[in-house]
């Protein structure tokens, strides 16, 4: 389940050696999305398909993660870290708040990502990003907490489309325009 396709049907998608999801709420509070993947049926059902561990990074939220059986799945949490990169490269799926940062982050990682929309922040408009790059088959996409499950199924499934590289010529030539120094050399 773990392939996001290039143009001539390539996997782009590096494997990781166990099949983790690592959640990520970025620096805010999501306790909503971390109460969801606590729940027995969500993590049932991420062995159901194929997942072995969870990492869950909390951020600033107050909900502490229970106690399961490891059998089911291998859970750990944290609050925030420097970098998450150790683990979004460890990660076979990232589900993420709908933060651009984190989005753009597993993407270039070329993650299989799945958005979930904190409909408590609706003003910022988390829901027309998660559902852009849905609608580009960048991801699977939750509108709110309580779909994560359905989404799941998903996302497994999905063959996403890879997330194109920046073009930094653009920059480059106005860099160079401007001071007279090219930035490529």
């Amino acid at each position: 389940f773990n392939q996001i396709l290039g143009k001539d049907g390539t996997n782009l998608l590096t494997e990781p050696a166990e099949a983790m999801i690592f959640v990520t709420v970025g620096t805010t509070s999501f306790d909503d999305l971390v109460k969801e993947v606590d729940s027995p049926s969500f993590q049932e059902q991420a062995k159901a398909l194929g997942y072995n561990r969870l990492v869950v990074q909390r951020g600033r939220g107050t909900y502490r993660l229970s106690q399961r059986d490891p059998a089911i799945l291998e859970v750990e949490s944290f609050d925030l870290k420097p970098s998450l990169e150790d683990e979004m490269s460890s990660a076979s799926l990232v589900i993420s708040h709908a933060g651009a940062g984190s989005i753009i982050e597993a993407l270039r990682q070329k993650r299989r990502l799945l958005v979930v929309v904190n409909p408590v922040l609706m003003d910022n408009h988390q829901l027309e990003v998660a559902e852009a790059m849905h609608q580009r088959g960048h991801c699977a996409m939750a509108a709110e907490p309580k779909q994560l499950q359905s989404a799941l199924a998903e996302a497994a499934k999905m063959e996403m489309q890879p997330y194109p590289a920046a073009d930094l010529r653009p920059w480059h030539q106005l860099l160079e325009e401007t001071t007279g120094v090219s930035p490529t050399g």
